[in-house]
């Protein structure tokens, strides 16, 4: 029997909108991976405010306009 060590790295996945985000993706935002939290947009759909977690557990909220292009991550499963 081999011993295998599984490991995850995280990697850039797509670029959405604020309206394709989803509470529970990893986006990035000033240089850092956080966790989408909680989700709105105002009565236009012209902006989004989004509340993120990153690993500390420190809460942010970040305002994005409806054009706004913001990185998702993904993590991944390596094999050694």
């Amino acid at each position: 029997m081999s011993d295998t060590m599984e490991t995850m790295e995280l990697i850039h996945a797509d670029n959405l909108n604020p309206g394709q985000l989803m509470l529970g993706d990893l986006i990035k935002i000033n240089n850092d991976i956080v966790e989408v939290i909680f989700i709105e947009s105002d009565s236009t759909g012209d902006n989004y405010d989004i509340q993120t977690q990153n690993e500390f557990g420190e809460k942010e909220f970040t305002q994005f306009s409806y054009h706004d292009v913001i990185q998702l991550y993904v993590f991944i499963e390596e094999v050694e």
